[in-house]
């Protein structure tokens, strides 16, 4: 993550600084006024039923500022708000008093543009102290802050508990404050996620879809899509039945040929206008042999960076979890794959944070790189994806398509081929095997599918040839986990199932 300290002078002369506060922790409550002269209190609000979003921004923030132009808050509170189904609230913290009216307005010197004209929801400035209380490091810092509260045993007062819910889609702020929080949707409230195709294999027709998730009180009967590709509005789509509360149903939403932007609306819901707006990349395939390498260079925030290959369909290949580089920066990564021919896969690579691996635009960081290369042996015969941080290129997510179109041979002594788990699915206990083609550091990380690290195993210095141990997963829950091999310069992962 960027840290953007605001008081030098007051780093200068201090030798501790509190952490930030991590999701699970109670929300410190606070009373504020905003620019309109309304007061406001967080309690109140939680009291109510209600939950709440804090944005904790500064004026000439530029990731805050790109991350408001999407208008995914907007949308938040204009949905859930007190003029939809009057379930949130959502409040900008304006967080560095050093700016002024004039930087909210868009005007002044030190912004990125007018605050108040895209913000719908109440801004409140000067809110250094709240800032603080919280212990923030950085901007932008977006917490949600649920309704579901617990009664302090000796107090007695009420307290409630937040989740660093971040820079995330409109989905995933759905999420955070109707499904981990215990608060329902008053009426129907639909949550979308695309699950369709990604990349057109060989040029031919992919198919677009939706899946959608009722988190509202009512029955979901009838839904209106809008759907755009590249601009050019398609024709709307209708699905008419019976969603019930936690119920979910897969919307087709046409197949295509042309490849780009595929943007979908939900713009009605039981007769009533609804504004839930989704995007897809839709790639086009490169040609690859059936042995790529993934080689990523990290920059100075590893933790960041995250990358999976997955067929056509969405089967899971290969890939790691945020999370699983953390401590790596500036390190050069190799992974080898190996793939069926004439199948068409997708490679996604994941920044958390949105800025792709431009690091130097945060001061004196290396860029990172990354990229996929067709193998045949020890010889690279072409390349599928190519990216450099130094372009200035910023993303969340990097997507490349490709199509198996002819069949290379795997170096011997290679990691990725050696290693096995044995059984897989398993209950509670398997064996990880793998062949080390020399002497060398070596250790074993297990991460849940949302990145968090649930094993840890540091294996020492380990001697070149076969190597075996078990990996106990008795105390966690049955699911799907990744496992990650470094030996040496080398890294696996590997993707395994406990069914308990």
């Amino acid at each position: 993550m960027k840290h953007i300290y605001m008081l030098f002078a007051v780093l200068a002369i201090s030798s501790t600084a509190l952490a930030q506060l991590p999701s699970g922790s109670i929300a410190p409550d606070f009373t504020a006024t905003d620019i309109n002269g309304t007061e406001w209190n967080l309690y109140d609000l939680l009291d109510e039923g209600n939950t709440v979003i804090l944005d904790f921004s500064a004026t000439w923030c530029g990731p805050c500022w790109n991350y408001a132009l999407g208008g995914t808050l907007e949308d938040m509170y204009s949905t859930f708000g007190p003029e939809g189904t009057g379930d949130l609230y959502v409040f900008y913290l304006e967080s560095d008093d050093s700016t002024t009216d004039a930087d909210l307005n868009g005007t002044g010197t030190a912004t990125t543009g007018d605050w108040v004209s895209i913000t719908n929801f109440p801004i409140i400035d000067n809110a250094s102290n709240i800032f603080d209380s919280y212990s923030n490091t950085y901007y932008p810092t977006i917490y949600t802050v649920c309704p579901d509260g617990t009664e302090n045993a000796t107090t007695g007062e009420m307290e409630y508990s937040l989740v660093e819910s971040g820079q995330t889609t409109f989905e995933g702020h759905v999420a955070a404050a109707f499904q981990n929080c215990a608060n329902s949707i008053t009426g129907a409230a639909p949550l979308m996620t695309y699950n369709g195709e990604t990349s057109s294999c060989g040029g031919g027709e992919w198919m677009a879809s939706t899946s959608v998730s009722n988190l509202g009180s009512d029955d979901v009967t009838e839904m209106v899509f809008a759907v755009e590709l590249n601009g050019a509005a398609q024709t709307d789509v209708t699905w008419s039945g019976v969603l019930s509360n936690g119920g979910n149903e897969t919307i087709d939403l046409g197949s295509y040929n042309e490849i780009g932007t595929f943007d979908y609306s939900l713009v009605s819901v039981n007769g009533a206008s609804w504004n839930a707006d989704g995007t897809a990349a839709i790639v086009g395939s490169t040609e690859a042999t059936s042995y790529v390498q993934v080689r990523i260079t990290t920059d100075n925030w590893p933790e960041e960076t995250g990358w999976t290959i997955e067929s056509a369909s969405g089967m899971y290949i290969d890939g790691i979890a945020t999370g699983s580089l953390a401590g790596s920066n500036d390190t050069e990564f190799t992974w080898d794959v190996a793939l069926d021919l004439n199948e068409c896969y997708v490679f996604t690579m994941i920044d958390t944070y949105g800025d792709g691996l431009y690091a130097s635009q945060w001061g004196d960081y290396a860029d990172g790189v990354a990229s996929i290369v067709s193998m045949d042996g020890m010889d690279e015969v072409g390349v599928v994806l190519d990216y450099n941080g130094a372009s200035g290129v910023e993303f969340g997510e990097l997507v490349a398509g490709m199509e198996v179109t002819s069949v290379t041979g795997i170096t011997e002594n290679d990691l990725t081929s050696s290693v096995n788990v044995f059984p897989n699915p398993f209950s509670d206990n398997t064996t990880l095997s793998f062949s080390a083609a020399e002497a060398g550091q070596a250790s074993v990380v297990v991460y849940n599918l949302i990145g968090e690290k649930v094993i840890e195993m540091n294996l020492g210095n380990i001697a070149a040839g076969t190597q075996s141990l078990q990996l106990n997963f008795s105390s966690l829950e049955a699911g799907i986990y990744l496992v990650n091999l470094t030996a040496g310069n080398e890294t696996s992962t590997l993707r395994v199932t406990n069914v308990q």
